[in-house]
């Protein structure tokens, strides 16, 4: 599924903490950390010329959106004063990270609230 979500909404999900730990926290919690990335600033110029190549990509564990990639996209979205983005719960990446435990397992689809 395809659809467009608000970059507040995408905020307050959950996401893993990315340095290897069980911790998670909301997308809003790891912000800045993305910004500091090696490859952010080529990753905003490139989404500045070009427009966003990707769709986020939204799961649900237990109920709850986790967002699962895209992580580099939505701060770069923010910093370009775009308020919302394209999100898929279909893992568009999955040959390409076969080792990805949220591509597979019991995440399921993600459903916004109508």
């Amino acid at each position: 599924m395809l659809g467009i979500i608000p970059i507040e909404t995408v905020l307050d999900m959950w996401t893993p903490d990315d340095d290897g730990t069980d911790d998670c926290y909301t997308v809003r919690d790891i912000l800045n950390h993305k910004r500091e990335s090696e490859h952010y600033a080529g990753l905003l110029d490139e989404i500045r010329r070009d427009g966003m190549a990707l769709p986020i990509m939204v799961r649900t564990l237990n109920g709850e959106p986790w967002l699962v990639d895209g992580h580099h996209r939505v701060v770069a979205a923010i910093d370009l004063g775009m308020t919302h983005l394209v999100w898929s719960d279909l893992p568009v990446e999955l040959e390409d990270r076969p080792h990805n435990p949220m591509m597979r397992g019991n995440w399921g689809p993600y459903r916004p609230a109508a």
